[in-house]
């Protein structure tokens, strides 16, 4: 059953395909026609595109907020569950540490955005420029994809990191055991099967978690990886 993880990444995939297709629609229309301008008409277009801002614009910075929103839910949830259990909120060191993570996973979903922008804004001025014919620019412009299957791993992920995290920040240094959570099937990686095999039936400290597990707090099994840290 999905989680609360699984529907914001979901949500997110879902809006920002939505903009990717919007935009992507925007540019054929333009690609038509810059395919009637003069070479001279073209290169002065190219350089005052700016396909990132027009992302942003259509909604991907307001996508991004919203994400961000769903970072600072899974630290108020680690609080909570301390404080039911009487330890005193995280010090302004792991606040920092934990506004950090979070502004580089922001950061690495803007490069990709980036990324995309510089391919789309390359791959049109190339071949409106070579000439080739219109239906090969817009197959080219459809072929230049955001919302990957990739960028779905990059969000989950980090998310997933940053709620192991901030439960982590949280708990370090507590008297508290921890458990691996997650399921056991054929997908499951090696890594993550020998931790659940060789957990203390009394739980994991915070000690053995990080240095006799391949499976250490914020990083698990890696990418994609669908087990969790949490606390017995």
């Amino acid at each position: 059953m999905p989680d609360s993880i699984d529907n914001a990444v979901n949500t997110f995939m879902a809006n920002i395909k939505a903009i990717e297709d919007e935009l992507q629609r925007d540019l054929e229309k333009l690609a038509y026609k810059m395919s009637q301008m003069t070479d001279t008409e073209i290169l002065a277009t190219t350089k005052k595109l700016n396909f990132l801002q027009e992302l942003i614009d259509k909604g991907y910075g307001k996508e991004l907020n919203n994400l961000m929103i769903e970072y600072d839910v899974l630290l108020a949830k680690s609080v909570l569950e301390a404080n039911k259990r009487g330890i005193i909120p995280v010090g302004s060191e792991r606040v920092e540490a934990l506004q950090t993570l979070k502004d580089l996973d922001t950061e690495t979903l803007l490069g990709r955005a980036s990324a995309w922008s510089n391919e789309m804004k390359k791959s049109m001025f190339t071949s409106i420029y070579s000439g080739a014919n219109i239906r090969s620019v817009v197959a080219s412009i459809a072929e230049t994809e955001l919302a990957t299957y990739q960028m779905n791993v990059a969000v989950n992920t980090g998310l997933r990191q940053f709620s192991d995290l901030s439960r982590y920040s949280v708990f370090r240094g507590q008297d508290v055991k921890w458990t691996y959570v997650g399921p056991q099937d054929d997908r499951t990686r090696d890594d993550c099967q020998s931790t659940h095999n060789n957990e203390p039936a009394i739980g994991y400290t915070e000690e053995q978690v990080n240095n006799d597990t391949n499976t250490p707090f914020g990083v698990r099994g890696g990418f994609n990886c669908r087990h969790s840290w949490m606390v017995l």
